[in-house]
């Protein structure tokens, strides 16, 4: 080989081949907001996402906290101790379900006025691929108020939201009517 050649070329050392950057495992998160039930719909829709690529699992309860953003701290505004404890309970019922059948779990449990913002936060900062919520049954008036989770996680993921009906859960009426003796 020529002086000149070798000079163009270098010292006849390869090129670097092209190496392929695995993807990060697949990411899914369960989200359990103000004590709603997980029931084993919602179980069974995360274990469908989350089976073909093993990917990983985090559960999180969300506490509801009552009151405005510009309104001034108050602690019966807060979740009582015993509704941190229900949600702790149903979190914690949903990741041993979920280990028993074989994934990595995750477990947190967080306060929040607006659920929906709280969750995009989590999403965008953890890089989730998917969010599995369980969505109860509402009368169409309570709807119209309070919104439709689903589309507010949407909005503020930008992730698919897949939302499983579950039944839902309303505190127990009291009976008014006279009972004569």
């Amino acid at each position: 080989m020529s002086a000149s050649k070798r000079a163009r070329t270098g010292r006849g050392a390869a090129e670097a081949a092209p190496r392929p950057v695995p993807d990060p495992p697949r990411r899914i998160l369960l989200v359990s907001v103000a004590s709603s039930p997980i029931t084993p719909d919602v179980i069974r829709q995360t274990v469908a996402l989350a089976t073909p690529e093993h990917a990983k699992i985090t559960v999180l309860g969300i506490a509801k906290v009552f009151g405005t953003a510009l309104g001034l701290p108050h602690p019966g505004l807060k979740p009582t101790p015993i509704e941190w404890e229900a949600q702790g309970k149903v979190v914690q019922d949903a990741a041993d379900d979920l280990r028993n059948r074989g994934f990595d779990i995750l477990i947190a449990m967080a306060r929040a006025r607006n659920a929906p913002k709280l969750i995009g936060r989590w999403v965008r900062a953890k890089r989730f691929h998917a969010v599995v919520i369980p969505d109860p049954d509402r009368p169409g008036w309570r709807r119209r108020i309070e919104g439709e989770l689903t589309k507010e996680v949407g909005r503020h993921a930008h992730v698919p939201v897949h939302a499983v009906p579950t039944p839902g859960v309303s505190p127990p009426r009291i009976s008014r009517a006279r009972q004569r003796p």
